[in-house]
């Protein structure tokens, strides 16, 4: 069971790294879905329990740019951002804070700087949503 464990494992990490490379730089989300991936293989976590760390960071992150802009019913939190709240830094502190609390021995400040300072450079220009 271990060795198909790793071996599903493995085969998750080549294509969400093969995503990666095809959408590289595309936007917050896609970055911090590597860093999970990242963050999931380095910590030997299982198929199942990676499924569920996934859905508790996408909908961290839905709620938080959904709470800047509701268009949609939340997952857990209510909307109540304050005006002009940027929905890509609230993507990133989202992502960020899951992932600090799903793996506690693994720090992510590096990329949070770097994700914010991405956003601070590009003029913190906001893509249009749907």
């Amino acid at each position: 069971m271990h060795h198909r464990t790793c071996a599903l494992l493995t085969s998750l990490a080549v294509i969400m790294a093969s995503i990666f490379v095809i959408t590289a730089r595309a936007d917050e989300v896609t970055d911090w879905n590597q860093y999970m991936l990242q963050a999931a293989l380095a910590a030997k976590t299982s198929p199942i329990v990676m499924s569920r760390n996934a859905a508790i960071v996408q909908a961290s992150v839905f709620d938080a740019v959904n709470g800047i802009n509701p268009r949609y019913t939340p997952i857990h939190v209510k909307p109540g951002a304050p005006r002009g709240a940027s929905r890509r830094a609230a993507a990133v502190q989202a992502a960020y804070v899951s992932l600090v609390n799903l793996y506690p021995t693994q720090t992510f400040d590096a990329q949070r700087a770097a994700s914010l300072m991405a956003i601070l450079k590009g003029g913190g220009r906001e893509r249009a949503g749907p």
